[in-house]
């Protein structure tokens, strides 16, 4: 056995619980978060899942958690970036018992997973509804389990961090209103500290450079656009030939064709936090041209895709179909493009042709989307929904 089962319960104020934190490589929006909490909050900890399946009602049936020895393992990787009080960093176990004052969860899926975990542990509970993690507009099977958690009596509050999200619960009725706590936004992995200066087209640097930085979730990854990225980058080295196309996440070169273009197109697969900042500074155009609507039904990304790059100076261009962008200008802070290979590519050029105009859109975008999402504005948010439902002793 891992250890010998306690009966009486654990007992604790505030807690995160996830199903991957801590990370023995730590990267990405969770882990930021959750760092900050760590840092700022005497009575907060953490707790890893065990792995948890779902019940019938969900519509995916893949489980969420990781096993103690997985845990372990990366505790000691985390504690090695970061200097926690590791007691502040523990697991859950199936047979212990646990009485949390106020639990913090991500996601629909994986809250919908642990609903049964902290019903029977009686825990109230608070999650944020980010876009993704099964959730769909319209789409029956998502809005049962949004239902099911919303009904529990130790629902407190759900967080939503799109302007779509927080209007969709409201007309959909899924539950109050005053329930609803809005964030716009989310989390980037650099500070501003972190921001290195940029190499600019034509003065430190030979080749206009484009990007395409997504995890792949779908074949051809026609959810996050790189099918379309690949058909742009085909029309651009037909009229140019210092422009260079860089591909970093889950997607090589046999995801989709790119005859006649192996020699413009580099592919980095996944690359940590401090990669990227390095990277971003040699990239002109962060090109995510995605699809709502395609993982699975009414699924959809937050907008904008991109915010790390747009944090450290490059212009975004993202397509928005569903005309979520509330907060940036767009042709100052942002380009909205369209699904059109031939548009995009005339749009990108527009730019290639006039480097200062693009460099002006640069820093418009970096200015917005570094106060959007800036860390402290973000954590102070929360807490102040946090605080609502229990006392936070602050660091």
């Amino acid at each position: 056995m891992l250890r010998n089962i306690i009966k009486k319960p654990i007992r604790e104020d505030f807690v995160v619980i996830d199903s991957q934190f801590p990370q023995k490589d730590p990267f990405a929006f969770k882990n930021v978060e959750i760092t900050e909490y760590l840092k700022r909050i005497n009575n907060f900890k953490s707790y890893t899942m065990y792995p948890m399946m779902p019940d019938e009602g969900a519509w995916f049936t893949h489980g969420y958690g990781i096993t103690y020895k997985e845990f372990k393992a990366n505790k000691e990787g985390y504690l090695r970036h970061y200097k926690q009080d590791p007691d502040k960093i523990n697991y859950l176990f199936p047979d212990q018992k646990y009485s949390f004052k106020l639990a913090y969860t991500y996601f629909l899926a994986e809250t919908y997973v642990l609903l049964p975990f902290l019903e029977k542990n009686k825990i109230p509970f608070i999650f944020v509804l980010y876009p993704g993690g099964g959730f769909g507009l319209n789409f029956n099977k998502s809005d049962n389990m949004l239902r099911r958690i919303f009904q529990s009596k130790y629902f407190r509050g759900v967080i939503t961090t799109q302007d779509i999200t927080k209007d969709y619960l409201i007309s959909k009725q899924l539950c109050l209103e005053k329930q609803i706590h809005h964030i716009y936004g989310g989390f980037v992995q650099f500070k501003k500290s972190d921001v290195l200066p940029r190499k600019k087209y034509k003065k430190e640097k030979d080749t206009f450079d484009i990007c395409f930085v997504a995890a792949k979730y779908s074949e051809k990854g026609v959810d996050k656009g790189y099918d379309l990225f690949i058909e742009v980058a085909k029309e651009l080295c037909k009229k140019t030939n210092d422009i260079m196309f860089h591909v970093v996440g889950g997607f090589n070169k046999e995801d989709v064709d790119i005859s006649g273009i192996e020699s413009r197109i580099k592919f980095y697969g996944y690359k940590k936090p401090d990669f990227l900042v390095e990277f971003y500074t040699r990239m002109d155009i962060f090109l995510a041209p995605s699809r709502p609507f395609k993982l699975f039904e009414g699924s959809f990304d937050g907008f904008p895709l991109g915010i790390d790059a747009g944090y450290c100076g490059v212009a975004i261009f993202v397509s928005d179909k569903l005309k979520m962008n509330k907060h940036y200008t767009n042709n100052r802070d942002i380009v909205i493009v369209s699904l059109d290979k031939e548009k995009i590519a005339n749009k990108v050029l527009l730019y290639y042709d006039n480097p200062e105009r693009l460099y002006r859109l640069s820093q418009s975008c970096q200015a917005k989307t570094q106060e959007l999402f800036d860390t402290n504005y973000q954590i102070n948010e929360r807490l102040s929904v946090f605080s609502k439902f229990q006392s936070l002793e602050l660091l």
